[in-house]
């Protein structure tokens, strides 16, 4: 199933329209800009500064009936001092300058015995950032993962988004090799949105938007290597990040950093939800839903958007399912499913990937709340069709093949954590040609692994026909995924890996590089 959508050239075209505005109203525009860019700007240079450093916080430990009645104070390297980064709001056309510095204390020396550091947690106050799912440079000091910021020193990132890049949710975290687990397990990430012609259209233009950063921070009480002979619950080793202790040690996904927090609507409002999920492992199964008695019956989501990627249609569902890595757009309408308003009153965020009644089955309250009725409205599949960036790509447009087989060899202790039989070499490239038109084969031999790979976004072709374009997708075991890209625009080198953090360090990732046509086709060294 193929629709058709904009040419790079009408994305340009409509993204300009976009930014014309009213030079007369600038404090206007400014303010309008600030509350979600809902007015129209010219591209500019943006200013942002990250500090690195270690910060306390507290999350919640315990909720009763929307309540929080027990907390943990948390020792964590922070954004900021905030247990996640600030929200970056950009247009197509914009530059990102983003001062990164780290504060954090030197690294220790290294542990005797470290033979293969490329496959070993290491360099945890070592740092960098990843520009996840923008289409921009990989090189300089762009969407550079290669980099490394080491403590007491500072970085000037400049990231220069295209005229036609998509609208949609995106977002940016750590992605130093071997530390970028427990820097993303620590809360430093970052919702990143650019705005654009989506935002325009007039039912979600009236919607009220919520942005939800979904994060896993497995935080346990032990020494503070910062402070010797005192102990805080931190985020230190890797032993905290092992499959299977998520559901035992007790914590709790957090949204934007609280656990369990409150969302209101009024009844027949329509908001727009921008999933981020910004965890280590574990996959969600969101719906919400109304209780009656021990039952929970399931309200209806309207997708519009995966990865930052308008689909160009509206597609009603009961849950929406994300592993690590996944953004997902939904319109949320307090209604039933043929408009009646829904009635005041206590609805739920629910995981159902985490049985009820555990305490973690439960993600936020949704309150439905008195006074005066909304009749809002969807957007329609008319209004959005138009709007989805890429046109498919036809058998016809195939250049060539990739293969990618995920696996972990469980035969050696410890495990080894390989791609294509081989674990992570920052030295073997694999070489992509400039504007090539590929189909690549994803398999996993065993576990379920997300698949992601930075700058370039690829089409999939789900189970009931629907194309998506993403920058993530699960490959469940022994199962192969077809995925068909296009090179375009830029060079360099940049990642490909699984989006479990922890496997990604220990191993399952590759650097990729897009050279120019002069340059030979294949993989360097013996990779």
């Amino acid at each position: 199933m193929a629709y058709e959508a904009a040419t790079p050239g009408e994305v340009v075209e409509r993204n300009q329209r976009f930014l014309k505005h009213d030079r007369h109203d600038e404090d206007a525009h400014e303010e309008a800009h600030q509350r979600g860019g809902k007015r129209q700007r010219s591209p500019r240079d943006l200013f942002i500064h990250l500090k690195l450093r270690y910060a306390t916080h507290r999350i919640c430990r315990s909720v009763q009936d929307g309540g929080c009645t027990a907390w943990d104070q948390v020792k964590l390297r922070s954004y900021n001092g905030k247990l996640h980064g600030p929200l970056i709001e950009a247009i197509p056309g914009d530059t990102l300058n983003i001062t990164l510095e780290n504060q954090l204390p030197p690294e220790p020396p290294p542990l005797d015995g470290m033979e293969h550091p490329s496959t070993e947690p290491h360099g945890f106050n070592t740092t960098n950032l990843h520009f996840h799912g923008l289409h921009v440079s990989p090189s300089g000091n762009a969407d550079n993962v290669m980099l490394a910021l080491t403590p007491g020193h500072r970085f000037e990132y400049e990231v220069k988004i295209p005229l036609d890049h998509p609208a949609g949710t995106y977002w940016y975290h750590a992605h130093k090799h071997g530390s970028a687990t427990l820097q993303l397990a620590s809360g430093m990430a970052g919702p990143l949105i650019i705005r654009g012609d989506i935002d325009r259209v007039p039912a979600i233009r009236a919607a009220k938007e919520r942005i939800i950063l979904f994060q896993q921070i497995p935080y346990e009480l032990m020494d503070d290597p910062t402070m010797p002979g005192h102990q805080a619950f931190m985020v230190e080793n890797y032993d905290q990040l092992r499959n299977g202790l998520w559901p035992t040690q007790g914590r709790r996904f957090t949204l934007n950093g609280e656990v369990e927090p409150t969302y209101t609507l009024f009844p027949g409002e329509v908001q727009r939800w921008r999933f981020i999920h910004g965890g280590l492992r574990e996959m969600l199964k969101l719906r919400l839903v109304r209780r009656q008695g021990n039952q929970e019956f399931p309200l209806t989501q309207f997708q519009i958007a995966h990865d930052g990627i308008t689909t160009g249609r509206i597609d009603a569902v009961t849950e929406t399912e994300m592993h690590p890595g996944y953004r997902v757009d939904v319109m949320v309408r307090a209604a039933e499913v043929n408009g009646t308003p829904l009635p005041p009153g206590t609805y739920f965020l629910v995981d159902e990937n985490m049985p009820a009644p555990a305490p973690g089955h439960t993600l936020a309250r949704v309150v439905v709340a008195k006074g005066k009725l909304k009749r809002m409205r969807l957007p329609t599949a008319q209004e959005l069709a138009p709007l989805a960036p890429f046109k498919p790509i036809q058998d016809a447009e195939i250049t060539g093949q990739q293969q990618v087989v995920f696996s972990i060899d469980l035969s050696v202790t410890p495990p080894r954590f390989l791609i294509n039989g081989k674990e992570f070499d920052p030295h073997a490239v694999r070489k992509l040609m400039l504007d090539a038109v590929e189909e690549w084969s994803v398999t996993s031999q065993n576990f379920n692994h997300p698949f992601h790979i930075h700058v370039n976004p690829f089409q999939l072709t789900t189970e009931d026909g629907k194309i998506l374009w993403k920058d993530t997708v699960i490959v469940r075991s022994g199962q192969t995924v077809k995925l068909r890209t296009r090179y375009v625009r830029y060079l360099g080198q940049f990642m490909m890996h699984c989006h479990i953090a922890e496997h990604g360090d220990l191993g399952m990732a590759e650097v990729l590089e897009v050279v120019p046509h002069t340059q030979s086709h294949g993989h360097t060294g013996d990779h």
